[in-house]
This record gives C-alpha cells, structure tokens and sequence, in this order.
C-alpha cells in the first residue's frame, strides 16, 4: 500500500495510512477465520470461545508491526511533514521494521549470529526491492 501511493497523483497520507490500517485489519479478521475454520475441520469439533480468543491474541503483532508507518503518516495528516515525505518515511519505517523482524526472529530461533546476519542481509535486500519498485513506479 505504502510503496504503491503516489501523492504526485494526489493521494494524501491519510488515505494511505486508512487503506494500510483497513488493510491489515481485514487479513487479521482472515487469519484468525481461517486458522479456527481449519482447527474445526481437523479436530472435528467446533472451536471454543477460548480458541477463538488465543487464535486472535496470536495473530495481534499484526497490528501492532503497522503502529509505526501509520504514526508517521499521521505526521502529513497533521501537516508536520509534507504528504511526500510522512509517505516516504513510512516506507522505510516499513523497511526498517522489515530488518528488525528479520534479527529478532531468527535470534528467538536459535539462529546464530552470521545467520542473523543472512536473515537481515535478506530482508535489506527485499526492502530494497520494494524501494526500488516504489522508484520505478512514479
């Protein structure tokens, strides 16, 4: 959503930071769908309330990976910053988050720190792409 935006052709970050939060709020409502539809159809019994409940507190960092990007494009909703730039800074944000993610996990998962390393390597490079990409299209 972030790198797709274009203000040149009049998007504001409010609507960018509407669409990422909407966005993100409708795949955690699939998610937990989904997993507690499946756990159904594999246990053979209908999920408890419970489940449901531990389903949905599993899936909250979903939530709470956009509470940066959208912070800062409250900055241009606010006129802090130019829509350009709170829509720029939110990207890295993105990208950022995307390399800390990237460290955490794998060093929560006993990966050591040369495969750390890689783990970051790979997601610099991704987020790189997704600069580039957002380069490329306006």
């Amino acid at each position: 959503m972030i790198a797709a935006s274009d203000p040149a052709a009049g998007e504001r970050a409010a609507a960018v930071a509407e669409l990422v939060a909407f966005t993100v709020l409708v795949l955690l409502v699939a998610r937990v769908y989904a997993e507690v539809l499946g756990s159904w159809s594999k246990e053979r019994r209908a999920p408890s309330w419970q489940q449901v409940r531990q389903t949905v507190l599993a899936k909250l960092p979903m939530l709470t990976v956009i509470t940066a990007p959208v912070a800062i494009l409250l900055l241009g909703v606010f006129e802090a910053v130019d829509d350009t730039n709170a829509i720029n800074l939110a990207l890295y944000a993105c990208v950022g988050e995307l390399v800390a993610i990237a460290w955490y996990a794998s060093r929560g998962a006993g990966a050591s720190r040369p495969q750390s390393l890689i783990a970051v390597a790979a997601a610099v490079l991704i987020g790189a792409g997704v600069v580039i990409m957002k380069a490329a299209l306006h």
